[in-house]
């Protein structure tokens, strides 16, 4: 991959990082709704670019995101990595392609959310059905907007050829 490309996706996780954590809190009424704009720049990345780059956007998503949230340290980091998997791998495995940009990330987002849920349970809340109700609520506001991002990510990040088609 290009070192531009990469540039650009390091500088875009880094900026929705910078969004999630220092704009949208201060900013949005009711926070309960708005989507993880470093959880859905990673499943973009990962549906273009193929799982190993979904792990390691992931991965630096997670750290940068652990290093600015109140909850342990590396839980962000394992679930924004499982997602990135994920979703690189849907895309990559998915025969319909038209479809990897629709079930990729509300796959992912699901098990984001259901961890998520399961975390706040272990800390103390007791199980709320509205819990998972807004993580589902999120999913597809989510999966709406990652429509829109693949488009433009993908004139930015697409690939020459695919390494799955014949090289002439």
């Amino acid at each position: 991959m290009r070192l531009s490309k990469r540039i650009f996706a390091t500088s875009m996780v880094i900026l929705c990082v910078l969004i999630d954590t220092a704009v949208i809190p201060f900013e949005v009424a009711n926070p309960v709704y708005y989507p993880k704009f470093t959880l859905l720049t990673i499943i973009t990345i990962a549906l273009l670019m193929g799982r190993t780059q979904g792990i390691l956007y992931g991965l630096v998503g997670g750290v940068c995101m652990d290093i600015s949230l109140l909850i342990p340290v590396g839980l962000t980091s394992v679930l924004y990595t499982l997602t990135g998997f994920l979703s690189g791998y849907i895309g990559r495995k998915m025969r319909v392609r038209i479809l990897s940009s629709i079930v990729a990330p509300i796959v992912s987002m699901m098990v984001y959310e259901i961890a998520m849920t399961a975390y706040y349970m272990s800390v103390g809340g007791a199980f709320d059905l509205t819990m998972l109700l807004n993580g589902f609520i999120r999913s597809v506001i989510g999966c709406a907007l990652i429509q829109l991002m693949y488009i433009g990510f993908k004139a930015v990040l697409k690939p020459k050829y695919s390494r799955y088609e014949k090289r002439r």
